[in-house]
């Protein structure tokens, strides 16, 4: 993974790589809470919202599986 992604990763969960392994897993799991589609469904958004959300879900997913990864690297 380049350097710039994993910046973004962090950036996207709203951390850094000063970050504990549980302050990322409980961001990972917030975001994952506020974003999911399956909460958005339950309070009646639109179909292209329920969209974007699933997008963004997947992005997040992406983000914590790039950063886990990084840091099982070193």
């Amino acid at each position: 993974a380049s350097r710039e992604s994993l910046s973004e990763a962090y950036q996207l969960l709203g951390e850094t790589k000063a970050s504990s392994d549980a302050e990322i897993k409980k961001a990972y799991r917030r975001l994952m809470s506020q974003h999911h589609p399956d909460k958005l469904v339950s309070k009646g958004l639109p179909e292209e919202m329920m969209k974007i959300a699933t997008e963004k879900t997947q992005e997040i997913k992406a983000a914590y599986e790039l950063v886990r990864r990084s840091r099982k690297a070193t």
